[in-house]
């Protein structure tokens, strides 16, 4: 299971906490389920939280920690764990007749990777982060808490573990866990019926569904600024048509099926249905193109 919040969702607690009329030490709350995941690599404070009968946030410099069991781990009075390897432990955390034993996973990441550039389409699906954390080892690691920025959320939002387009343009997205980091680029796009006529700084999508001998075809204009072009899945890359570019020079773009070219004459794309592919089979994506402008 993966856990992610985004920075703007921290605000409200922040906000709430102090507010009402403190009472006395009625709970200790560690983590999610009385669970932490440490993916930092650093020492880092475990995340308890005093509270009062009314659910109310105290503060939490008196609350005392030591190591119950399980995988050796380094755990100060304070509650500042330093986890040198993956494993699971329990701590006991105490406030004078208050106490709870929470379980720690030690789950170090030591690096952060992105995957792919993401390509959305508004109104479309959402896609699952594009990141990957690995260990010392190179081996990922799944069990994940974290936080994910986007640089532009008019553009995308995030929701859980999935990122959709709220409306066309190009944002980034950093994704942090422990204390490592990685960062990609979104651009989401917007439905039409045609490429042809884009203009600078425009992110279009056109549907396609082919069956056997069908092709669609699109001119592009000369351009002074590269296109960006890719074709996105309906789902199973394997059912997806397949795509050429003719009359520009291209190279291959942050992902499959993506490419960067520039049009120093008309070029035309082609969308087309292979002859290996059965031609019964319904093939589904979408084509989408975005043309560069000058200021980006």
């Amino acid at each position: 299971m993966k856990y992610f919040t985004s920075r703007l969702a921290l605000f409200p607690f922040l906000l709430v906490a102090g507010t009402a009329c403190d009472g006395p030490p009625a709970r200790l709350v560690a983590g999610i389920a009385d669970t932490v995941i440490v993916n930092n690599e650093r020492p880092v404070k475990l995340p308890v939280q005093v509270l009062d009968s009314h659910g109310s946030v105290l503060p939490d410099s008196a609350v005392r920690f030591r190591w119950n069991a399980g995988m050796p781990v380094s755990v100060s009075p304070t509650g500042v764990v330093t986890c040198t390897g993956a494993g699971d432990a329990t701590v006991h955390a105490s406030l004078g007749s208050l106490s709870t034993n929470l379980l720690l996973r030690c789950r170090p990441v030591t690096k952060v990777l992105a995957t792919r550039m993401m390509n959305l389409v508004v109104g479309g699906p959402s896609q699952d982060l594009p990141f990957e954390a690995l260990d010392v080892d190179g081996k990922s690691v799944t069990l994940l808490t974290g936080q994910v920025t986007i640089g532009d959320s008019t553009i995308a939002s995030v929701q859980g573990t999935r990122v959709r387009a709220v409306s066309t343009g190009q944002t980034g997205i950093e994704m942090r866990v422990g204390n490592r980091k990685a960062f990609t680029q979104v651009l989401a796009y917007k439905l039409a019926s045609t490429p042809e006529g884009i203009r600078p700084g425009e992110h279009v999508a056109v549907n396609v569904h082919l069956l056997g001998g069908e092709m669609r075809s699109w001119h592009l204009a000369a351009s002074r600024e590269n296109y960006f072009i890719a074709m996105l899945p309906d789902g199973d890359e394997q059912s997806m048509p397949r795509l050429t570019i003719l009359g520009a020079a291209c190279s291959p773009g942050l992902g499959p099926y993506t490419f960067f070219c520039l049009a120093r004459t008309d070029a035309k794309v082609i969308v087309y249905h292979p002859r290996d592919v059965d031609p019964e089979r319904r093939l589904s994506g979408a084509l989408a193109v975005w043309r560069q402008s000058w200021r980006e």
